[in-house]
């Protein structure tokens, strides 16, 4: 690891121009081209019509970004408030007691509220999340690729198959807290990517609209809503299923809604 972030310093250099800034956590899944099912008819309306999505292959995180690794982030951006898009990036707990990243004034530096430095990161904003995405040279998944790294390509309802078990992940105010990302290995995505159901909502890119072909009549259509997927540890199982889609504000900073980072090409 030490001699590649060396290369790309040397690289970066006698190109003359500035390195990316690497995330903390580089280990990102690749998932290959090709269709998938994407949506369900037995869900909810908004997830109508199932029908087969091609998409170009993309990387996505294995995990969900940690409050660790958004701490670091904050203390490169030199800040939080109005650095994310005009937009307040998240709340520390000096604003927020649900927050569990801290400002140590004594230090001049974002610290993390000891025990949770590897669970997943709450309280940020879309525009937060994009920011943090973009610091690192990547961006948020769209929705049909978070689906497709979801549930792989034959429709299954969960990450792992057909039938909820609460033993594979972390909902329905079981544990009643979010987890260290990574807890529930038995509930991995046929890619291998971590926590796609449960633990906490996941931002995606995509503004709240109806599928193409949809009958559906969205009564949110047109309310700048952002999408968030994947359920999380206070909602029950039915929401974590691979179709199931929710809404949020983007400037909204909600207790059961983190983020994980996407890329066409490795950063």
């Amino acid at each position: 690891m030490r001699r590649g972030i060396t290369i790309g310093l040397i690289s970066a250099l006698v190109l003359g121009c500035t390195p990316v800034p690497r995330s903390p956590s580089e280990e990102m899944v690749f998932i290959p081209a090709g269709t998938f099912l994407m949506g369900s008819e037995e869900g909810r309306e908004d997830e109508r019509p199932v029908r087969e999505v091609y998409l170009a292959g993309f990387y996505i995180d294995r995990y969900e970004v940690t409050n660790a690794e958004y701490a670091e982030f904050l203390n490169a951006l030199g800040g939080h408030v109005g650095r994310c898009d005009g937009h307040d990036c998240a709340d520390t707990k000096d604003e927020d007691p649900d927050s569990h990243i801290l400002y140590d004034y004594k230090a001049g530096r974002y610290v993390v509220e000891k025990g949770y430095e590897d669970h997943p990161v709450v309280k940020v904003s879309w525009y937060g999340a994009k920011a943090y995405c973009e610091h690192y040279g990547k961006r948020l998944p769209t929705e049909e690729e978070w689906e497709k790294a979801a549930r792989g390509t034959d429709g299954r309802r969960y990450p792992w198959g057909e039938e909820f078990d609460a033993q594979r992940l972390n909902s329905d105010y079981r544990i009643g807290d979010t987890t260290p990302v990574g807890s529930f290995p038995q509930g991995v995505s046929p890619y291998g990517v971590y926590d796609m159901a449960g633990n906490v909502w996941e931002w995606v890119a995509d503004w709240y609209h109806p599928y193409p072909s949809s009958e559906f009549q969205c009564p949110f259509f047109g309310r700048k809503y952002k999408v968030v997927r994947g359920g999380s540890w206070n909602h029950p199982g039915y929401d974590a299923r691979c179709a199931s889609r929710d809404i949020a504000h983007p400037d909204r900073r909600l207790l059961v809604v983190g983020f994980r980072c996407a890329a066409s090409l490795l950063p």
